[in-house]
């Protein structure tokens, strides 16, 4: 599972202490040049589209057990630092889901963190 099936949930959580319901993006791929940076963008805008379907059909609440009354936020494990148009394309996202109700963060994970996800 990660950002290249674009149709799964690739991880999910609901964190003690918190009142929210993480889904988590898996992000191993490098930016490479600009041809690749558009490629990779929209492999994560698929895989965002296909998180919000999965939280605005409310399938996220037949699916993950307490998630009802639980704040969603996306989440994108990323393995490499974002180039200038990745970082514009992930404020954007931010500041739109966030007006639906939505949170939305990317992390910058090291090589043997995201393989421990």
């Amino acid at each position: 599972m990660s950002i290249t099936d674009a149709r799964v949930i690739d991880f999910w959580g609901i964190p003690k202490q918190e009142p929210n319901v993480e889904l988590v993006i898996t992000d191993h791929l490098e930016w490479g040049g600009k041809a690749q940076q558009g490629e990779h963008l929209l492999l994560l805008q698929e895989k965002i589209n296909t998180y919000i379907a999965f939280i605005e059909s409310g399938e996220i609440y037949t699916e993950i057990p307490g998630a009802l009354g639980k704040h969603p936020i996306i989440r994108v494990l990323g393995l490499y630092e974002l180039p200038e148009q990745a970082e514009f394309f992930i404020d954007r996202v931010t500041e739109t889901l966030e007006e639906v109700g939505i949170g939305f963060e990317f992390e910058l994970k090291a090589d043997e963190d995201i393989r421990n996800v």
